[in-house]
This record gives C-alpha cells, structure tokens and sequence, in this order.
C-alpha cells in the first residue's frame, strides 16, 4: 500500500467520486457546502485531499491548520476501500504530512440510547488504535455534540477557537456558534 495525496479542485478528475462519497459519509446536518469547502481550500492553511492508492481511489480528506494544531474536518473512505487499512494509513499520511502538529477530529459522543451506538463504539476504538485519544474536550455546534479526539498531546482550547474562526470567518463562526467545553 502507497498513498499518495493530491489537492483537490472542482476541475479535478476525481471531484465527482469525493463529491459523491462526502454526501453519502456524511450527515447532513455535518455537510458544509462543497462550494464554499473548495473555495476555502484555496487559502493556504486548508487542505482538501483526495486519497490513492497508486492510481486507485480511496478517499478524501479536508484539514485546517492553525499554528501547531491541524483539525481533520472530514475523513472518509470510498466503501470498496473499507477495512483494508486504508483509514489508518490515510490517519498516518497525515501525521506524516504535519510531524509538529496536534492533530484533532471530532466524533460522535458515545450515547447508549444512540441508533448507531455500536457504530460509535467502533469509530472511536479505530481512532484509539490509531495513536488518538479522548482530549476531556466535547465540540458542540447548532446541530450536535462530539468528542474532541486528540494525536499528539494536549489541545488548547483557544487554539481550537482560533482555528474555527480563522477557518469560517466572523460571520459563519457566529452561524455554527461552535462551543468547547470540558468533558469533565
């Protein structure tokens, strides 16, 4: 297996496949605009990925870099490429790409009551396997809670904020009216 990383626009040969798997990974309520996701991207400190093996598909990946914190917006990978690893090598492409960095993503909170209780579970104990642990930190937009994973140690909580802000600007950030708060 060797990934490679390419940038993604919406002239790319694979914009309809990333298009297609973000829909259909992601809720809607979790959907940002793939307009303004591209348009974003053209600011240096984002990075909209598409992922292969090879030549092959695999996925797709969006990051945000804040100083020495990268947020994993979204990370998906294309169900033909499922458990075969993918997700880990995708999870340690990054980690390749910013060594210096925290690297934090949000996942749903683990809720009994939850219709993907066990689908919770899994995703959290894949991150876990994969370097990430719980940071005490919940995310909490308009929309939902989630945990605050981490990679790399401990996460300031104004440098989380900051990247938000940086990333949608004063007048999303006052839309999605993200909250961090402690776990504990």
């Amino acid at each position: 297996m060797s990934l490679k990383l390419e940038s993604l626009t919406k002239k790319h040969r694979e914009f309809a496949k990333v298009q297609e798997l973000y829909y259909r990974s992601f809720p809607k309520n979790e959907q940002i605009p793939i307009n303004l996701l591209l348009w974003k991207a053209k600011q240096s400190f984002v990075d909209f990925l598409v992922i292969y093996d090879e030549d092959k598909f695999v996925g797709f990946t969006y990051l945000i870099t804040h100083k020495d914190l990268t947020y994993v917006l979204y990370i998906a990978i294309d169900a033909t490429a499922r458990s075969k690893g993918y997700g880990g090598r995708a999870l340690a492409e990054i980690r390749e790409r910013y060594p210096n960095n925290h690297i934090i993503l949000n996942i749903e909170v683990i809720d009994k009551t939850a219709n993907n209780y066990e689908q919770r579970i899994t995703r959290r104990n894949f991150y876990i396997r994969n370097g990430y642990e719980g940071s005490t930190y919940l995310y909490q937009d308009r929309w939902s809670i989630y945990e605050v994973m981490v990679h790399g140690g401990k996460v300031n909580v104004e440098e989380f904020h900051a990247l938000l802000k940086k990333f949608a600007g004063a007048l999303l950030f006052s839309v999605f009216k993200p909250k961090i708060t402690s776990s504990k």
